[in-house]
């Protein structure tokens, strides 16, 4: 049997309340999102932003898990809802529309979330830096050391490349699934290493890893003066790539 379809009564008449949302969000982040969860963390996100004000605004995952009319349209159980919660906001964050920290407050862990604009960034970077003003909670100290330990793609695209756009976020969260996380960390290296630094130039490398097989002969760098071959002319070889 199907479910019953819930009913809306209709938006109230006269002055009411607006949540602001920028034209990147129809434009670039609505498209690409095939998630209903993560859609409704990130519009969650933008209503709760709006509450607050300051230059310093943020989420902390805490409030979302303790709202009972947000959680009800996340799952039927209360351990389903909290799984469903936590993966939302977590893949809205690898996608790039949301930035993540983890910080202390009285020695207990907590997750944030700030949006993923110039003030959200700068903000995260603050943190980072040990600089707490501004903030509405007080905080003990920020939690780095896991993330640098096993640094996603888009952590690794944002130290070495620059800022993740929304329509890279998908191509990035593609590649996770593609290539194992090491040959990923490996191929940021070898842009950095030979000054290539752009998504084309890494994605090149994995895509002739995976065809080619990451440690033959073929994938490292040709000896000088070597004679070309049908294999150096291919078009996936990174040294064609100038500029993305």
């Amino acid at each position: 049997m199907a479910d019953t379809l819930q009913g809306f009564a209709g938006f109230s008449a006269g002055k009411t309340h607006i949540t602001p949302l920028p034209n990147e969000f129809f434009g670039q982040v609505l498209p690409i999102i095939d998630n209903l969860a993560e859609l409704k963390a990130i519009l969650y996100l933008f209503w709760k932003l709006s509450l607050d004000s300051g230059d310093t605004r943020y989420l902390r995952l805490n409030d979302a898990l303790n709202d009972l009319i947000f959680l009800a349209g996340m799952g039927k159980t209360s351990a389903e809802q909290e799984k469903n919660t936590r993966a939302a906001f977590k893949q809205a964050a690898q996608r790039g529309v949301l930035k993540e920290i983890e910080v202390k407050r009285g020695g207990v862990a907590e997750t944030w979330y700030f949006l993923n604009s110039p003030k959200g960034r700068q903000a995260v970077e603050k943190l980072r830096r040990g600089d707490f003003r501004g903030l509405i909670h007080d905080i003990d100290d920020v939690i780095i050391g896991l993330e640098r330990e096993r640094p996603n793609i888009f952590l690794l695209y944002e130290q070495n490349i620059g800022m993740v756009t929304p329509m890279l976020a998908e191509k990035l969260r593609q590649a996770e699934r593609d290539y194992p996380q090491d040959w990923i960390t490996e191929a940021f290296s070898q842009a950095v290493e030979h000054n290539k630094r752009s998504w084309a130039y890494i994605h090149s490398i994995l895509r002739r890893w995976s065809k080619d097989g990451k440690d033959t002969p073929s994938q490292t760098r040709r000896p000088a003066g070597s004679g070309h071959s049908q294999h150096e002319t291919n078009s996936d070889e990174p040294g064609l790539f100038i500029l993305e």
